[in-house]
C-alpha cells in the first residue's frame, strides 16, 4: 500500500490517503516551524509522498494549528486540487448556538485561517441531543450550495443519531453525511457493536483517528520500562496503563519482531486493515515520525497475527445479537436513490 493509494470515502467523489495527517499537533513559535521538524518540514514530506488528507481539527479548540496550515498554503502553493482539507465544528448551546449562523460563521472563520476557498470536508464533533439536526443539515447546505463546501461528515455520535440525520436528508433532498469519524484502536473497539456495521449499510466511509490510542499501544510504554518513564501530561491514562493495555503491547512487540518493524507501525497496520476504514488519521511532531509511522503502509499482518491481537480485545457487548443481526451489515453501500424512490 502507498499513500497515494486513494480511496472514496463512502459513495461520495472525495477520494482520501489511507493515512490522513492531523495538524492538531502542530503548534510553537515561529522558529519551531521552520525548522528541520517544523510543521513546513512534516507538510512537505507528507505531500511528496503522495499524501492528500489534511485533518485540521477544530479551529475553535487550536485556531493556531490551522493558522499555521493556511500559512504553509499560502506560502507554497500547493495544487489545492490535490488536497482535501477537512476541519471540525462543535455546536455549542451555551456559546454562539445552533443555527445556520453559527455554522456558517464556523466554516469562514476556518477558510480564513486555512487560507482557501472552500473546505472539502466538515466534520460536525461534539454532538448535542438538544440542538435540532434540521437546522445543522440546512445550514450545512447552505454551505454546499454556496460553494464554501464539498462534503460534510459526522464525529463521535450514536448511530441512532446518524442514521436519524440521513433520513431527514433524504426527506428534504439535501445532501447526506458521507463519512463518520471516530476513535479506533485494538484498545478502542467498542464502535464495531453499531457504527461501523450502520457505516457500511448506509455507506459512510469511516475515518479513524487515535490509531494508537493516544500513545498507549504504541511501545512507548512496556513492562519493563513503565516504572521508569515520567508521565506524560498530554494523556491522562499514561501514567498507568492498565492491564489489557500492557497485553496488547506485549503481542504488538511479538509481532513486530517477527516481522522486523516497530510496535507502532503493527498497531496502525491492524486499524488500516480494518474493512470498514478509509483513512486513518496519524499526529506527528517530527519528520522521523512521520516516516516510522508512514511505514505502517508496508506491514502486512497476516491472518495468524491479525487473529493473536483480535482475540485481545473482542469488544464486550451488554447485549448479545442473534447472529442474523451480526450477519446483517451489507459489504456494499444503500443506494439512496432507490430508497427515494421507495420512501416516495
Amino acid at each position: 500500500m502507498l499513500l497515494d493509494d486513494l480511496t472514496a470515502l463512502g459513495r461520495s467523489g472525495l477520494r482520501v490517503s489511507p493515512l490522513a495527517l492531523g495538524t492538531m499537533t502542530f503548534s510553537g513559535g515561529l522558529t519551531w516551524q521552520a525548522g528541520a521538524n517544523g510543521p513546513a518540514a512534516i507538510l512537505d514530506r507528507y505531500l511528496a509522498l503522495g499524501g492528500n488528507y489534511l485533518d485540521t481539527g477544530r479551529g475553535d479548540a487550536k485556531a493556531g494549528a490551522q493558522t499555521i496550515v493556511g500559512n504553509y498554503l499560502g506560502r507554497t502553493s500547493p495544487s489545492r486540487d490535490r488536497l482535501v482539507i477537512g476541519a471540525k465544528f462543535g455546536v455549542d448551546q451555551q456559546g454562539a448556538g445552533p443555527g445556520r449562523k453559527s455554522i456558517i460563521a464556523a466554516c469562514e472563520a476556518t477558510l480564513r485561517r486555512l487560507h482557501t476557498d472552500y473546505l472539502d470536508l466538515f466534520w460536525l464533533d461534539n454532538w448535542d441531543m438538544q440542538v435540532p439536526l434540521d437546522e445543522i443539515l440546512a445550514g450545512l447546505n447552505d454551505l454546499i450550495q454556496s460553494g464554501k463546501l464539498r462534503y460534510f461528515g459526522i464525529s463521535d455520535a450514536p448511530a441512532w443519531k446518524v442514521a436519524h440525520a440521513q433520513l431527514i436528508a433524504q426527506f428534504h433532498g439535501w445532501e447526506p453525511f458521507i463519512g463518520l469519524q471516530i476513535e479506533y484502536s485494538l484498545a478502542a473497539r467498542l464502535f464495531e457493536s453499531e457504527l461501523i456495521p450502520m457505516a457500511r449499510g448506509m455507506g459512510l466511509g469511516v475515518v479513524s483517528h487515535s490509531p494508537l490510542n493516544g500513545g498507549l499501544i504504541s511501545g512507548k510504554y512496556t513492562r519493563k520500562n513503565i516504572a521508569n518513564l515520567e508521565s506524560d501530561r498530554t494523556s491522562p491514562f499514561a501514567r498507568y496503563p492498565d492491564e489489557q493495555r500492557l497485553e496488547i503491547v506485549d503481542a504488538l512487540i511479538r509481532i513486530a519482531a517477527e516481522l522486523g518493524t516497530t510496535t507502532a507501525r503493527v498497531a496502525l497496520a491492524w486499524v488500516l486493515a480494518r474493512p470498514a476504514v478509509s483513512s486513518t488519521i496519524i499526529g506527528v511532531h517530527t519528520v522521523e515520525q512521520l516516516d516510522d509511522d508512514l511505514g505502517a503502509l508496508d506491514v502486512r499482518l497476516s491472518p495468524e497475527q491479525t487473529a493473536t491481537l483480535d482475540v485481545l480485545t473482542i469488544p464486550v457487548h451488554s447485549l448479545d445479537l442473534p447472529q442474523i443481526l451480526k450477519d446483517a451489515a451489507p459489504s456494499f453501500c444503500v443506494d439512496y436513490a432507490t430508497m427515494r424512490r421507495r420512501l416516495s
